[in-house]
Formats: structure tokens, sequence, C-alpha cells
């Protein structure tokens, strides 16, 4: 019904990593630990780009995540919401990992691995608290297709990751 989460991974209403893979590719990985993820070159050549992100900086991200970050941090300035983004809190987007959670163990493939997730303002909206992220910023990214982390059941209010499910 309207308004209902669609899905649910962890207690957290995002997209189901088929979703993801269908949107932004596949990737194969030997596990040497559970800490150390390396992918396999052919993706990250085709789908992981360097850009230079309004606010933010030089990037790397999945080239369709670019676009949208790229129009969420434009929209950001045109709306003299600048101040909204911390550049020296930017905390990244592509990183091959499993997931942290707080107890330390890992919890799967984050979705920075595909470079489809970032950390805004990571300083100040630590994994488990209920941050500061200012709700005109959260509104802009959602605009963009991000989902934000600050409404999981375990917070992580500095992540924002990609959330637009494929056309069936």
């Amino acid at each position: 019904a309207e308004g209902e989460t669609p899905w649910l991974r962890h207690g957290d209403a995002v997209l189901p990593q088929v979703f993801i893979k269908l949107a932004l590719g596949e990737f194969s990985y030997p596990r040497g630990s559970e800490s150390v993820l390396v992918q396999n070159d052919e993706f990250t050549s085709q789908s992981i780009i360097s850009a230079d992100v309004p606010l933010l900086g030089p990037v790397a991200c999945h080239r369709v995540v670019v676009e949208m970050l790229t129009g969420a941090m434009s929209q950001l300035v045109d709306e003299g919401l600048s101040h909204l983004i911390d550049r020296d809190e930017f905390a990244g987007c592509w990183n091959p990992r499993f997931i942290r959670t707080v107890t330390g163990s890992p919890a799967g493939v984050s979705r920075h691995s595909w470079g489809a997730a970032v950390d805004i303002n990571a300083a100040s909206n630590e994994l488990g608290s209920a941050g500061t992220q200012d709700p005109r910023l959260v509104d802009v990214m959602s605009q963009w297709g991000f989902i934000w982390g600050g409404d999981w059941a375990v917070p992580d209010p500095m992540h924002f990751e990609y959330g637009i499910p494929p056309n069936p």
C-alpha cells in the first residue's frame, strides 16, 4: 500500500542486492578474509569512474551514481544550501568492503563496493547515532534517488545509497 516499505534488508528500506546488481552490474571477488574484498578488474574498469563533484571535490563512484551525486550537489549549490556539506567530512564512495556493523562483524557486501553509496558529513553523523544531517540535505538526496541511512533500524546518518529500483 502507499507509504509502506516495499522491501526490507537488515530491517532497512533499501533495494535488495539483486536490484543493485541489475542496475549497476555484478562483480566477483575472492574472499580471502572477512575484512578484505578485492573486486575483479572488469567491473571496476567498466563501472567505477573518478570525477570532480561540486561541494565534494574528487570522488570515485559508479558512473551512474556520479551523475546522481553531481545533480544533488549542484541542486544544493543552486538553492543556496552549500553550507549543508562539509567537504572535509566527505568519507568517500567506492570502497570495496563488507558492511560494517556496530558489533564489528561483517554483514554482507557493502553498497560502497559498487560505488553506490556515499558518506557525507561523516564526523558528526557516526554509525548508531541520531546524527545531525539537515532535513533539506536528506530531501535533495532523496530527490536524486538516494536512500538515507539515518532512517534505518541501526542509524547510519552519514550514509546515502543508490535507491532507484529498475523499471520492470
